[in-house]
């Protein structure tokens, strides 16, 4: 057994028994430091993650599951290289800040101390002890009365009647399931606890934080266009031919990471509990005790050592400090994209064999160009995260409605 799976976290959970719910959580530095190191982890890293973990029953995140294992299943021919690919599909950021935490979530590095040993904090405060509502917002414990407390966490006075404290061991496992949760379920301290409630209407009290104000740049080539395969008759989706830069566009969004994501989409990337999660750091107001500037700036915008540029154009500059000289996939090769985000080598019979699965007849196919521009660019992203039906979600729908009637 590794240093890694060893070691234990323990929370302490107030719960409403009667109701099955989580109110909230008390947890130490070392615990919230793992949990806000969910912001520095790539989007293909956590899909690699939660499919080794959970094998076939890999829990379905919008269409990423399907562009992760597109680039996985894509040739290598098809990248400039080995390390393309591999960068693509298992990109590993800030390997220094997560080695120093007390448990791994990536089972790559060994851990730089045991739970025995004094902690002195990676992202916050080592002797800090902070407060997490079930949709994962996270503010110090014991910087204000309790019934100030109570209704700055949007709990009710009358849940708390019937409360019960209980002590909670989170290890490796559970980490990894909160992980998942965080994506899938609208309470994943209650999903963990009470399994049977896991998809309970989140309440409608929660901490009131402050909008983000300013803004990052994504910056996507003008002349990005895709051509759309449509069923005439329902205007359905079907799939679309792309060129390497789309195709490198969207493998960028396996690279990024969570927190640079949630920047990007102004902490509103419509998963809840990691929207939460990046506003409870990024509110100014909300005194987290984080270790310095640099460390807020390190989880809330997450800079890579890379930029993405190809044919003289910026793909998807996010204010990285270094700009790079490469994209992913060749060109001037064309690529299948499904609504799922699947990326496949395009071809005449693949083509084909798309309207013959879904008995669509040639005369009943309509075929039209979208431009992707930073609008679009940043309407799929957010679509990717939570739909699977991505493309028809983020592109589709959104250009035929703005089309004369």
């Amino acid at each position: 057994m590794s240093e890694a799976e060893e070691v234990k976290f323990h929370i302490k959970v107030v719960i409403n028994r009667e109701k099955t719910k989580v109110l909230f959580a008390e947890a130490g530095s070392d615990f919230i430091d793992v949990l806000l190191c969910f912001l520095l982890l790539p989007l293909g890293t956590i899909m690699e993650v939660l499919e080794k973990h959970y094998g076939d029953k890999a829990p379905v995140i919008g269409s990423l599951n399907t562009l992760y294992r597109g680039a996985s299943n894509l040739d290598i021919i098809h990248f400039h290289g080995e390390a393309f690919k591999k960068y693509v599909i298992n990109s590993t950021h800030f390997e220094s800040e997560l080695c120093k935490l007390r448990l791994d979530i990536l089972g790559t590095q060994p851990t730089s101390s045991t739970s025995s040993e004094p902690y002195e904090g990676v992202f916050t405060d080592g002797a800090a002890s902070f407060i997490i509502t079930d949709d994962l917002c996270v503010l110090p414990n014991g910087t204000g009365s309790i019934i100030k407390t109570l209704s700055t966490l949007g709990i009710a006075v009358k849940d708390m009647d019937g409360m019960e404290t209980r002590n909670v061991t989170f290890g490796l496992n559970e980490v990894i399931a909160l992980l998942k949760e965080s994506l899938i379920s609208s309470n994943p301290l209650t999903a963990l606890i009470f399994p049977s409630r896991k998809m309970i209407v989140a309440t409608e009290g929660h901490i009131l934080l402050h909008q983000i104000d300013q803004r990052p740049t994504l910056v996507i080539p003008q002349n990005m266009m895709l051509k759309v395969m449509l069923q005439k008759s329902t205007n359905k989706f079907l799939f679309a031919e792309a060129d390497c830069d789309f195709i490198n566009f969207l493998f960028v969004m396996l690279i990024i990471s969570l927190g640079r994501v949630e920047w990007i989409l102004g902490s509103s990337s419509g998963l809840k509990n990691m929207d939460n999660l990046h506003r409870s750091v990024a509110d100014n107001s909300n005194n987290m005790q984080l270790k310095d500037s640099d460390t807020k700036d390190l989880l809330i915008k997450p800079k890579h050592a890379n930029c993405y540029l190809f044919n003289g154009n910026r793909l998807c500059l996010m204010n990285f400090d270094q700009i790079g000289n490469q994209s992913y996939v060749h060109g001037p090769r064309m690529y299948r994209v499904r609504d799922d985000l699947t990326v496949a080598p395009l071809g005449v019979t693949l083509g084909l064999s798309v309207f013959n699965e879904l008995k669509i007849s040639l005369s009943d196919i309509k075929e039209i160009e979208v431009q992707v521009g930073l609008e679009e660019g940043l309407s799929i992203m957010k679509a990717a995260l939570t739909s699977t039906t991505a493309l028809t979600d983020g592109l589709i729908n959104p250009f035929l409605n703005k089309q004369p009637q």
